[in-house]
């Protein structure tokens, strides 16, 4: 009598081509489009960014360090006046931070004469534009080497629109004053930079690996987590069609054959675990044969997989339980249309949450789907069984629980009829 009932709900969905279709195809669906349009930042790959940068000096440097030199011929020793052409700030900033090799493949540094401020300021092409004032290199020179108070400073005129490249532009100058600085600071307490440079190298420790893992891609990550969301509307769908066997007397009449109300709870029970193992089985393929998502160990994705599907019969059981004892729908669909986007997003299937808060990992974990997709993730990245038994043990306990309420839920004999 049980694997008639399992064979009656599976000709329900199978009939339903358009429920079908959407426990199947949607996923598949939604695993191409979010696996191919965010691959390049679950790869860890750089987005693309062109920033185009202006420099405007208002006075040369060469003719700043000519007057420099001139000015303290008397207070600086000659060796140091001889080193003033590789101290020029202006000009490293150009050649050896913006005209780096690793730069210059993103930043294109434009130098802008005096007239053509204004202009490039209205010009929207451009994410920022640095002015270097007059006498700057001067000062420079003069806080450098001669512990003057004044520190000059560059002006920084942004594109509001351009924000990821602003950012990245006044990084590289907030770096390079800290580059400035500390060259300053060695030569206030006669540190030779060599020196420095060699006691770093000096320095050793142990390197050791806590934990090498198999990188995962968005393939890869979308695959489990459109899986494990898409499979909770399983439940759900088994709910539908209890229910609706309760209101067109499918289950008074197996009540009044004398079969026990048990019988159908097993037969609901065992439906949503076999469909759902079906399910994870059919997603988990069709990732396999067209995105070579592949599992390094089949008996644990096995037993993650059979787990789960414990837990998805386990509210299956439950929401059928509970809409016969309220005589009401309204349960399976806050389930289906409101709970179960909820947990997908604490349990990651949209965005790895988990990654930005401990808590929210915990949360997540505290969900069926979370912890079946951190058991699958787990295991992708080359993990053993053994470490995913926490979450194991967690769906086969939910699972249990759930069947429990249901059982202690689902209407007596006499309350049904």
């Amino acid at each position: 009598m049980i694997g008639q009932i399992i064979k009656k709900q599976a000709l329900v969905l199978i009939r339903n081509p358009v429920q079908l279709l959407l426990l199947v195809g949607l996923p598949i669906i939604l695993i191409l489009i979010l696996g191919v349009a965010l691959s390049s930042f679950m790869n860890g790959e750089s987005p693309t960014i062109q920033v185009k940068l202006g420099i405007v000096e208002q006075e040369q440097e060469d003719v700043q360090l000519e007057r420099f030199s001139e000015d303290k011929k008397g207070e600086l020793p000659p060796a140091v006046l001889n080193q003033l052409d590789n101290m020029l700030p202006i000009q490293r900033l150009k050649e050896n931070v913006f005209g780096s090799d690793e730069a210059t493949k993103y930043i294109t540094l434009e130098e802008i004469s005096p007239s053509d401020k204004e202009k490039v300021l209205d010009d929207n092409t451009y994410t920022a534009l640095i002015e270097v004032p007059d006498n700057f290199t001067y000062e420079i020179l003069e806080y450098s080497l001669l512990a003057e108070e004044k520190q000059p400073s560059l002006q920084l005129f942004t594109n509001t629109e351009h924000q990821l490249g602003v950012s990245i532009v006044d990084g590289i100058l907030t770096q390079y004053q800290e580059q400035l600085t500390l060259q300053t600071f060695l030569q206030e307490e006669a540190i030779n930079p060599e020196n420095l440079e060699e006691n770093l190298q000096n320095v050793t420790g142990d390197v050791m690996t806590l934990d090498q893992q198999v990188p995962i891609s968005s393939k890869d990550y979308y695959t489990v987590g459109m899986a494990v969301m898409n499979v909770l509307f399983i439940a759900s769908a088994i709910g539908s069609i209890a229910f609706l066997e309760k209101n067109i007397f499918v289950f008074d009449r197996i009540i009044l054959a004398n079969v026990s109300r048990w019988v159908y709870f097993i037969g609901i029970l065992l439906s949503g675990m076999l469909f759902a193992f079906l399910h994870l089985l059919i997603i988990f393929g069709f990732s396999w044969v067209v995105f070579d998502v592949t599992w390094p160990d089949l008996l644990g994705f096995t037993f993650v997989t059979m787990s789960y599907a414990v837990a998805v019969g386990g509210i299956a059981v439950l929401l059928t339980a509970l809409s016969y004892r309220l005589h009401s729908e309204v349960i399976t669909n806050f389930f289906s249309n409101i709970l179960v986007s909820l947990m997908a997003l604490l349990g990651g299937s949209f965005f790895p949450l988990g990654d930005s808060s401990a808590f929210i990992a915990t949360l997540g974990n505290l969900t069926p789907n979370g912890a079946g997709m951190s058991a699958y993730i787990s295991l992708l990245r080359g993990n053993e069984l053994s470490d995913v038994t926490d979450h194991l043990a967690f769906l086969l306990l939910f699972g249990f629980i759930s069947i429990v309420i249901a059982a202690w839920s689902f209407p007596k004999r006499g309350a049904a009829l």
